[in-house]
């Protein structure tokens, strides 16, 4: 029952990588990023963990999530594999179909808004399996979009466990920190719905007082992910790979 809790759980997390184009380029010239201004949530809904490009026509993302949740028998982790894409003729959020997507030779699913996503189920608790560190991405092509086969050479960076506390108390703030984190280009620390991103490499990050202050009391959680990108311009497209590594931990908001 507890694993069975903890899937469902974790699908619902996953479901919060959802994708929209509109965050910072990079390129040679690149300044560090600064750290971002926190989301203002109304609850403790999980933000997205998915970064953003401007001007995109497609990204393309695979995401290793490492999910630990505390259980009547003690804490239960679970690592899934999954994949998300979507495709853009005015470079924002209109999205549009590109045929069939396979990401290491399993279908993404098209939505009723054409983004794509791979989900980890009972019969595939696990999700796609990213162990070799490659993401071999085939799109079938579809309209404007082109197709192509592609396996981007960035890799997935990593994220060791997360060893903050599993109470918030939103009135003393909270420092979010976990192990470590090698190989990233910025890596995104939540804390239910509040979000701050500081460069790769950063394993710890604080949030005040006032960053927690619009979270609801209860059950929540709190994430670390890292992430890196690149970019290709495929069929006069600028698409978009990234690789994305998440640990999650279950927390309580006081």
């Amino acid at each position: 029952m507890y694993v069975n809790t903890t899937l469902r759980n974790l699908s619902l997390l996953l479901a919060a990588t959802a994708l929209t184009f509109g965050a910072c380029k990079k390129d040679d010239n690149e300044e560090p990023a600064s750290p971002s201004t926190p989301s203002t949530p109304s609850n403790n809904g999980q933000a997205s963990t998915t970064p953003t490009f401007p001007g995109a026509n497609a990204a393309l993302w695979a995401v290793n999530t490492y999910s630990t949740q505390s259980t009547p028998i003690g804490p239960i982790s679970i690592e899934a594999g999954i994949g998300v894409a979507m495709f853009s003729n005015d470079g924002h959020t209109a999205f549009t179909s590109a045929g069939a997507i396979t990401l290491n030779d399993q279908a993404l699913t098209e939505q009723s808004n054409h983004a794509y996503m791979s989900m980890p189920s009972m019969t595939n608790p696990t999700g796609i399996d990213f162990s070799s560190g490659s993401t071999h991405w085939v799109v079938a092509g579809a309209g404007a979009n082109p197709g192509f086969d592609r396996t981007p050479t960035n890799s997935f960076p990593t994220v060791q466990d997360i060893t903050s506390a599993e109470t918030v108390v939103k009135a003393n703030g909270y420092t979010l920190t976990c192990g470590g984190v090698a190989g990233a280009d910025s890596v995104i620390f939540t804390v239910g719905g509040v979000m701050k991103t500081l460069v790769g490499g950063n394993a710890s990050c604080a949030f005040s007082a006032s960053d927690l202050s619009s979270l609801s009391g209860g059950a929540s959680i709190v994430q670390v992910a890292a992430y890196t990108w690149s970019h290709e311009s495929i069929g006069g497209k600028d698409i978009y790979f990234g690789k994305e590594t998440v640990r999650t931990k279950s927390v309580t908001i006081q």
